[in-house]
């Protein structure tokens, strides 16, 4: 939901850059102390983070991550395509991810990964009762890991994906 009257007045927007997957664009303002000032927003499109599970198992997966130069523990994740609805690029990112299908899709809010300047939100769901119907994506690790293993990971700052923190600990503050 927008504000009505947003307590920041926008003066104009130039894109500073544009490619098919993303734009950046420079929005100069009046602030909220009444001087000018400007913010960069990245419009990105939306995206999902999916938790499988499996009886007493929740996959995690391990991927290279090119922006940060390291592999990280992190809930398959994704894009929404256009036309798309954000369950069904959920249910696509799992396949293609981790080869793992579900019937039982539950959807468990949604996250704005960095507000001030993205401008997107990431959508999370459960799929329950997972099972593998084709390989992983190649450089993905597919991880299934215990509830206490995941807490402790969480707990000693492994995972460190913001959707996927956010959509594992609603699904084990919830009796997951």
């Amino acid at each position: 939901m927008q504000d009505p009257e947003p307590p920041i007045l926008t003066t104009g927007v130039t894109t500073a850059y544009a490619s098919p997957w993303m734009r950046v664009e420079e929005h100069t303002v009046i602030d909220v102390d009444g001087k000018p000032g400007m913010y960069n927003v990245l419009h990105c499109g939306d995206g999902v983070c999916v938790l499988a599970v499996t009886g007493d198992d929740l996959y995690l997966i391990r991927e290279y991550k090119y922006a940060i130069g390291r592999h990280i523990l992190q809930l398959p994740s994704g894009g929404v395509d256009k036309g798309e609805e954000p369950l069904q690029a959920a249910m696509r990112e799992l396949l293609e991810e981790t080869g793992l299908t579900a019937d039982i899709w539950t959807p468990l809010g949604l996250v704005h990964p960095y507000p001030t300047n993205i401008a997107s939100a990431v959508h999370l769901f459960l799929a329950l009762d997972a099972r593998p119907v084709q390989a992983p994506e190649p450089g993905i690790e597919l991880l299934p890991t215990s509830r206490s293993a995941v807490r402790r990971l969480i707990a000693d700052n492994e995972v460190t994906h913001a959707a996927s923190l956010v959509c594992l600990l609603t699904y084990l503050t919830n009796g997951g």
